[in-house]
């Protein structure tokens, strides 16, 4: 008796730290708190699909969406944390910040009963973060102003003196130094985005933003951009096409939830739903790259690059503030 009671007891402190299956409990509970507040670098277009899909599987929650770029949720999340409570209850990143957030004490550990469906290692082995989507990040051009024979092939050809100024790139997160890094390791890598960062390049908010400002005529060509992106423009007929690098970088989109959360089986039931079936089929039809196994992305030819086996994935390994930190210095981001 007195061992059942010190299991419960413990579970009611540490219940929204720990992971659970879905649960008529859950569910229950997640109709009583009636929403969920999401923090992520996932646009309102893009979000509609999914949430429209998560709106028929639980008519009862609001999935309250809030729309930052990555290096913009960073800060926020961290002038809440310091002011004493996050105001999300599920964060939507890259790894690399949901790693520093991890360290931060920000984020709490759910290791979702779904997570076993994703292509091998797209998950935190301590449960911190799971993998929702993947992209991959080459080179996008306007066919308009410049012809796909010149366009640069690799990336020393960004060093190139004819691209001087005719490059665009996103300055909200570090994947041109921190892909560069994991090619060529931290001295050569570092070596390399400074002298890219001396390629006037133009520095945009944001991969949608980036794609649609080329394709309207403002610069002929962007750099470790997200395929995703540049194919849904392109088949759209879009003055937009796109050219894969030697590697591929490949990044991983994913989502964490705030330690303590103020919703805490909703935000389990919205991680759950980001890595279930129908979560991952209106991911696509987003036009995003799935990591789920035998759900298909919305292009045939990303996914012929996806099985290319010329990819180099990405994966966190801490530093992100220090990294974001150079990227920001090397290119006059204040």
């Amino acid at each position: 008796m007195m061992i059942r009671f010190a299991f419960l007891f413990v579970l009611s402190i540490y219940w929204p730290m720990l992971a659970f299956a879905q649960s008529p409990e859950i569910l229950n509970q997640a109709k009583k708190e009636g929403e969920v507040i999401l923090y992520t670098t996932m646009t309102v277009r893009d979000f509609e699909l999914f949430s429209k899909a998560a709106k028929e599987k639980y008519p009862f929650l609001n999935i309250r969406h809030v729309y930052l770029s990555s290096g913009r949720q960073v800060a926020r999340v961290m002038q809440e944390f310091r002011a004493g409570r996050v105001q999300a209850d599920v964060l939507g990143n890259s790894p690399e910040p949901l790693l520093y957030f991890k360290q931060q004490g920000v984020t709490g550990p759910y290791r979702s009963p779904e997570s076993k469906n994703l292509l091998q290692a797209a998950w935190d082995p301590d449960g911190y973060w799971s993998g929702i989507t993947t992209d991959l990040l080459l080179t996008g051009f306007n066919p308009r102003m410049i012809s796909k024979a010149t366009v640069p092939k690799n990336y020393d050809d960004y060093l190139k003196p004819q691209f001087k100024g005719q490059m665009a790139i996103n300055r909200g997160t570090p994947y041109p130094l921190t892909g560069m890094v994991s090619l060529r390791g931290e001295e050569q890598g570092i070596a390399y985005f400074k002298r890219l960062s001396q390629q006037d390049l133009r520095l945009i908010e944001g991969y949608t933003h980036n794609v649609n400002m080329m394709a309207a005529g403002e610069y002929p060509l962007t750099i470790f951009m997200q395929v995703s992106k540049l194919d849904a423009m392109k088949r759209k007929e879009a003055p937009v096409d796109w050219v894969a690098g030697t590697p591929t970088l490949a990044t991983i989109s994913t989502v964490a939830m705030i330690k303590n959360p103020l919703h805490p089986a909703a935000a389990q039931l919205l991680i759950d739903f980001y890595l279930s079936l129908e979560g991952q089929r209106a991911l696509a039809a987003a036009g995003k790259i799935p990591l789920r196994h035998g759900v298909s992305s919305e292009s045939r030819e990303i996914d012929q690059l996806m099985e290319s086996g010329n990819l180099h994935v990405l994966r966190p390994e801490g530093g992100y503030d220090r990294y974001m930190k150079i990227y920001s210095d090397y290119l006059g981001i204040r």
